[in-house]
């Protein structure tokens, strides 16, 4: 039978050496590879960051041609909101509540309030599902993005937080601290330096915020980590994470110095540093990765690390 050559012939099968390299409709691409935080604006990175850190929103879910927004800028600074804020509610509950003999005691549980119910509470609830999950039979990060159950470990480790939370911060000492006398450079800042009994109030979130990105510095992401957890995770550098130090610990150097005494504060910033990114460390490994939830555990064990390493040092700040 003759062939007609102006009629098209249909084109072979390409075999699997010939065949493009494209996917196919099983591969799908992982949502980090298309996260793009440099096309997305000011707005929507703080309003991501917003998100991320409180609840207050919803979680966006984000196409595979959508652009993920990048709040590694707005952590720290948030920080230092959610610093003001407990400081703030510390100061109005005890103008209206006052003392319980020398104790603090409703300031200080209207403080564990506002972090357990709004500030917070993202943080506390990493932790308590990461120890759940790590303390299973299969450590897989996967699981702690899911809304599961607390086993008896987490519910522990939920009820530990919020009672070394509450201790620390209740032991907070109102004494007369140090303000640079008028014959010292820093005098002309004095109006910067807030009462002693505040300042650890101030320091404790912007740390517990830096511990999530020191976090997300260290190892890759977990398997099935959601596309913000991604973008943050590769936008993260171990030169970004010091420039994001500077905050926190400029300010511990300058609330914790004296006169002859410079670095008490930061040693207890490389105290904090050094316990953070062991338990981090400790909990990628075990873990396979980090995940959302990892990331919150970290800014927890940041932030009671730095109560408690604060209020070690007290009699050194207090000279």
């Amino acid at each position: 039978m003759a062939v007609d050559p102006a009629q098209p012939q249909p084109s072979p099968p390409s075999s699997p050496e010939n065949a493009p390299n494209e996917p196919t409709q099983s591969q799908t691409p992982e949502p980090a590879a298309l996260a793009t935080p440099s096309s997305t604006s000011l707005s929507e990175n703080f309003a991501a960051a917003i998100t991320f850190l409180l609840p207050i929103g919803r979680r966006k879910t984000f196409g595979p041609t959508e652009a993920v927004p990048n709040p590694v800028s707005w952590i720290v600074p948030i920080g230092l909101l959610i610093g003001l804020i407990w400081a703030g509610s510390f100061r109005l509950s005890w103008r209206l509540y006052g003392e319980i003999g020398s104790l603090r005691v409703l300031p200080s549980l209207t403080v564990v309030l506002v972090e357990c119910i709004f500030t917070g509470s993202f943080l506390a609830l990493g932790l308590a599902r990461t120890a759940h999950v790590l303390t299973g039979r299969q450590p897989f990060r996967v699981q702690t993005d899911r809304m599961i159950p607390l086993s008896p470990v987490g519910t522990l480790v939920l009820c530990l937080i919020v009672m070394v939370e509450f201790f620390l911060i209740l032991s907070i000492d109102d004494r007369p601290g140090w303000w640079p006398p008028p014959n010292d450079w820093r005098y002309h800042f004095n109006f910067m330096y807030p009462h002693p009994i505040y300042r650890p109030l101030l320091l404790a979130p912007i740390w517990g915020r830096w511990g999530i990105l020191l976090a997300a510095t260290i190892g890759q992401t977990a398997r099935d980590s959601d596309a913000e957890t991604v973008a943050l995770n590769r936008a993260m550098s171990p030169g970004r994470l010091l420039l994001h130090a500077l905050l926190p610990l400029c300010l511990t150097a300058i609330y914790c110095s004296r006169s002859r005494n410079y670095l008490t504060g930061v040693i207890i910033g490389m105290l904090v540093f050094g316990i953070t990114y062991v338990v981090t460390v400790a909990i990628a490994r075990r873990g396979g990765g980090q995940s959302r939830q990892s990331l919150f555990a970290a800014g927890q064990i940041a932030q009671l690390a730095f109560l408690a390493v604060y209020r070690a040092f007290w009699r050194l700040i207090d000279g």
